[in-house]
């Protein structure tokens, strides 16, 4: 991952699970390789550490389709 990707958290016992936002930072190792990842919530307009384990990749495609839709 890289600043600027596009990522959705799949974690569902996470409170902001299938929200969408930018990778805008990274904060350190929460354990090690699972890192703390800033991110800005589309919907919520604010940043959130969430660890990497609990996000995945959205592909552009999927980011172009979506916006489309609503």
């Amino acid at each position: 991952m890289v600043i600027g990707d596009r990522v959705v958290i799949t974690e569902p016992k996470h409170f902001l699970f299938n929200l969408e936002g930018s990778l805008i930072g990274f904060r350190g190792e929460k354990s090690p390789g699972d890192v703390w990842l800033l991110i800005l919530v589309d919907t919520r307009n604010r940043s959130y550490l969430i660890p990497q384990s609990m996000v995945k990749l959205v592909s552009e495609e999927d980011y172009i389709k979506n916006m489309q839709e609503h």
